[in-house]
């Protein structure tokens, strides 16, 4: 009942924000304009994450115990969503961002202790554990998997869709582990972001005939859930009372993490700057292939979903860690050179 309740709470905040934030977006000019790279139609409200991270923080203040670990994530949070929103107004610079971002990870390592320090037993040899140099390794995890959630964020449904199988996946995991204190963070997670799908996605328009405008995600929302999920999969993986395995988290944001590294790898081979946007993420790459915006969502997402299983699958059953770190870097070259195939073939026609 008290988790029904969170959830509850959190659904119904979103929408109360995005009905609120909508004209106040559309007055102050936090709105995505149509480019040579924003195809859509009109200037849309980029509230998004501001409205799930307000949801967040009314449910976590109304039905969470007031613990440090809460306080320091809301915290965060809050200048996560900050920075997305002044980048959202105003483009802020790359280097502004990542100090930004580097400031924030502070907080988590610093105002908690929560950094990773233990990678599992990957090499079948025992535990791989990282000492100090974990403190690094966390700040270049925090800044990967915010920036990854942050660059897939390139049509409709995309990020929320993603959003939702992540923070899902790691609530069955608590579930399993039968550690359920932190099960209410990612079901939060999870419902905050539904009604922001269901107004990027139309929903209302579409399946009850009414007008219903459409937000997007902003910075502010697509780094607030990168800082969430390497949160979560921090407390999830560290501490003697760790709920699953470091090598799952790979397989539960797979999609993210892949198309982010692939590309910046491209990007610098190219000679180009890692964060300079283009058009070829896989769902640029998809959509130039034929498919349409709707069925490149179905099936990026669907992919997620069937990698997120294939963890949950080797968590539930205990597969060696090895055997799952080698069948991701297996999966992940066959996605780069599938994907460095098709390019190349786009450029040759």
């Amino acid at each position: 009942m008290y988790i029904f309740a969170t959830a509850v709470t959190a659904f119904l905040f979103a929408f109360i924000a995005i009905k609120f934030f909508n004209p106040v977006a559309i007055e102050i000019g936090l709105v995505d304009k149509p480019s040579e790279r924003k195809h859509h139609a009109g200037h849309i409200p980029l509230i998004g994450g501001i409205s799930i991270f307000l949801a967040v923080l009314a449910a976590s203040l109304l039905w969470l115990p007031n613990t440090l670990e809460l306080r320091m994530y809301l915290i965060a949070s809050a200048m996560m969503v900050f920075i997305g929103a002044l980048d959202d107004k105003f483009d802020l610079r790359v280097r502004v961002r990542i100090i930004g971002q580097i400031i924030i990870a502070s907080l988590m390592i610093y105002g908690v202790g929560g950094y990773i320090s233990n990678l599992g037993d990957l090499f079948g040899f025992g535990d791989v554990t990282l000492g100090p140099l974990g403190i690094i390794f966390t700040y270049v995890g925090i800044i990967v998997v915010i920036n990854a959630y942050n660059m897939i964020d390139g049509i409709d449904g995309l990020i929320g869709s993603l959003s939702i199988n992540t923070f899902t996946s790691i609530a069955i995991l608590f579930i399993m582990s039968g550690q359920t204190n932190y099960l209410s963070y990612p079901l939060i997670l999870a419902t905050a972001t539904v009604p922001y799908l269901m107004y990027n996605l139309s929903f209302f328009e579409k399946f009850f005939k009414k007008e219903s405008k459409k937000i997007f995600m902003g910075d502010a929302g697509s780094m607030f859930v990168g800082l969430s999920v390497i949160w979560l999969l921090t407390m999830g993986t560290q501490g003697d009372q760790a709920s699953f395995r470091p090598v799952t988290a790979l397989w539960i944001c797979a999609i993210p993490l892949m198309d982010m590294l692939s590309i910046v790898v491209r990007r610098y081979k190219n000679g180009k700057s890692p964060f300079k946007p283009d058009r070829d993420h896989l769902h640029h790459i998809l959509q130039r292939a034929g498919l349409s915006s709707r069925q490149t969502l179905v099936a990026i997402s669907s992919v997620a979903a069937l990698m997120s299983a294939v963890g949950l699958a080797g968590e539930y059953f205990s597969i060696a860690e090895s055997v799952m770190l080698t069948s991701f870097i297996f999966i992940f070259v066959c996605y780069v050179m599938a994907i460095k195939h098709t390019i190349k073939s786009e450029s040759t026609n």
